[in-house]
């Protein structure tokens, strides 16, 4: 039995030593109290209650049943061990809490966890407001087994942000790929419970790079488009150290209009968006430097930067965790693939391309002329030093930085997913990538998987999405983690956490990339719909947009390709589906014959309206 509860309220939340302030925007938070959780008996008599799904909450114990002084021991957790109790010693931030409990004197419920972590209430960290209560996330409570024990009656209180299971779906001939999708979808609802997106329990905080992933993912999912903004706001004006970081908020404004048609975040930020490109690093050669020359403290101040965990400012990152880190020690590599940190980063400034580009996008919005020539001549100037100073003259692959000779998959991966690789470059870069499987943590995940998609490698997209060794999605599966983690291992990540929704790349990678769609217009008044579903032979998705339902399934076999499309009233598309050699004179759309224009190996079809099938004999 679940009860549902809609509660609005403000959040509140403190940043910083020394700041302190109420973010005041109202926002549906539901709350669940879950009453039958799945009950069984342990080899050693314990009795396991198990809720089924990992989420934020508390548990509530009913001691009606006990009499005073009556003593239980109980345990909560996210993980199980090998013998199916709950796991004493998980690692990381894996939670785990064992307590003893006496009935006091008229005192029939209990609620557990009822220690605040001080890691996550404390400094940098969002506050929960207090009704709430104590919050840590679980799945599984156990009682050891005792004359008092089956005396206690189990339930849990969840909270979660407003949500629409029924929103979107997706399935497909790979059972795998299906439970990847199932995991991720779960994490993006059940780590919304503070109406922010944070980067997981270990220290709720909201960074830009947890920030955007969350956004695209939920996009995917729900029509709710409010705690990417919300996020956003936050961010402008608290931001995290990592020079990257800034430069992703162009692309979070960028997916918010692009995505919804709002132009809001655009015309109120645009200024200080502006000065988030950090153009003031900007040194002689046209590129950007955190190291050239010390950083400005006025122009630190101008983005709102003043400290974070007392980082005096802004540095590279690259990927995360970074080599000999504090936490894995200082023999740990990383996750960077051995990136070559130097004056001039190749993937800082992949970002700042990219961050340009948008910036003459927003110009255009605001029909602001003048900016849109400096934003595009500035752009322009930097492809053209990129791959001047970036770019390996022998092999043609991207080099991590202007005084060093190695090339790591993530100056690579970048620079293809941004545009900077020529074509003259591309086959050598697309072709080590492919040598590199999965050299990234789960946050690299998005921009590889995006680059793959951007260049037609959707073969090889899809065996990265399925894979089953321990740098993949389906090792959190095989783990039993209940939402998505933090990295791919703990050996990868000592202190990682098993609710960290940076790791739910595959819903959007899922439904943008591998099934194609994706807006064509701002707010979905029109649709791009390129699917690249691989060796699968069935993939069906029901997508949500502002304009309503997208409907898609596609079913193939060594004979034919068939496509079925339900657009919204309203929406247009323009589809692109892959070339088979002899197929051209075979392709019926609504049962008629059609002749479809070829561009970039793909069969194109415009104007579309409705409900679609498309057959293709190959």
């Amino acid at each position: 039995m679940c009860k549902n509860i809609m509660i609005l309220f403000g959040i509140f939340c403190s940043v910083g030593t020394a700041i302190s302030q109420s973010y005041n925007d109202s926002m549906y938070i539901q709350k669940k109290i879950e009453t039958h959780p799945r009950i069984s008996r342990l080899s050693n008599w314990n009795i396991l209650y198990d809720f089924e799904k990992d989420f934020f909450g508390r548990l509530s114990l009913d001691l009606s049943g006990m009499a005073e002084g009556d003593t239980v021991v109980v345990y909560i957790g996210e993980k199980l061990d090998p013998s199916g109790k709950i796991d004493r010693n998980p690692g990381g931030t894996i939670r785990s809490y064992r307590y003893r409990i006496s009935k006091a004197q008229n005192k029939d419920q209990l609620f557990l966890p009822d220690q605040p972590d001080k890691r996550n209430t404390t400094g940098n960290a969002l506050r929960l407001p207090a009704f709430m209560g104590i919050l840590a996330p679980f799945r599984y409570v156990e009682l050891e087994s005792s004359k008092h024990a089956d005396k206690i009656r189990v339930s849990r209180e969840i909270f979660h942000y407003r949500f629409n299971d029924q929103a979107s779906s997706f399935k497909s001939s790979d059972s795998v790929l299906n439970a990847i999708w199932d995991l991720c979808k779960h994490s993006i609802k059940a780590t919304s419970f503070m109406g922010l997106y944070i980067d997981g329990d270990r220290e709720r905080i909201p960074y830009e790079a947890d920030a955007l992933i969350n956004q695209l993912s939920h996009y995917a999912l729900d029509t709710e488009y409010e705690i990417a903004r919300n996020t956003f706001e936050y961010l402008m004006l608290h931001p995290t150290w990592p020079t990257e970081w800034h430069l992703q908020m162009h692309q979070i404004a960028w997916y918010d209009y692009l995505y919804t048609g709002n132009v809001a975040l655009i015309k109120k930020y645009y200024d200080l968006l502006g000065l988030k490109t950090l153009d003031a690093f900007r040194q002689p050669n046209g590129l950007i430097s955190t190291t050239a020359v010390p950083q400005r403290l006025g122009f630190l101040d101008s983005i709102h930067y003043k400290t974070f965990d007392a980082k005096q400012g802004l540095r590279d990152i690259t990927d995360w965790p970074q080599k000999g880190n504090k936490i894995a020690g200082p023999n740990y590599p990383g996750e960077s693939d051995g990136f070559v940190f130097c004056s001039y980063n190749s993937v800082v400034n992949a970002y700042y391309y990219k961050s340009l580009l948008l910036m003459k996008e927003f110009a255009r919005i605001l029909e602001k002329k003048e900016d849109m020539i400096l934003y595009d001549q500035k752009a322009r100037e930097v492809y053209k030093v990129f791959n001047e100073v970036f770019v390996d003259p022998v092999t043609g692959l991207i080099k991590d930085g202007d005084t060093t000779t190695h090339s790591s998959f993530h100056a690579n991966f970048f620079a293809l997913c941004f545009g900077l690789v020529s074509d003259q470059h591309k086959n050598a870069v697309k072709n080590f990538l492919i040598t590199k499987d999965m050299a990234c943590s789960v946050y690299g995940s998005q921009f590889f998987m995006d680059a793959l998609y951007n260049e037609g490698m959707g073969e090889h997209a899809l065996k990265m999405l399925t894979k089953k060794d321990e740098r993949s999605w389906y090792h959190m599966l095989e783990l039993g983690a209940g939402m998505t983690m933090e990295a791919w291992d703990i050996k990868f990540k000592p202190n990682l956490d098993w609710n960290h929704a940076w790791g739910a790349a595959p819903s959007n990678i899922i439904a943008f990339r591998m099934m194609g769609i994706q807006p064509s217009r701002p707010g979905f008044t029109e649709a791009m719909i390129r699917p690249e579903i691989g060796n699968l032979t069935m993939a069906e998705l029901r997508l949500p947009t502002a304009e309503g339902e997208i409907y898609e399934k596609i079913i193939q076999d060594e004979d034919h390709y068939n496509l079925e499309l339900w657009l919204p009233r309203n929406m247009k598309a323009r589809i692109g589906l892959p070339v088979f050699s002899t197929a051209i004179r075979n392709i019926r759309m609504n049962g008629r014959k059609v002749k479809p224009i070829v561009t970039d190996n793909k069969y194109i079809l415009e104007n579309l309206e409705g409900a679609i099938t498309i057959t293709i004999k190959k």
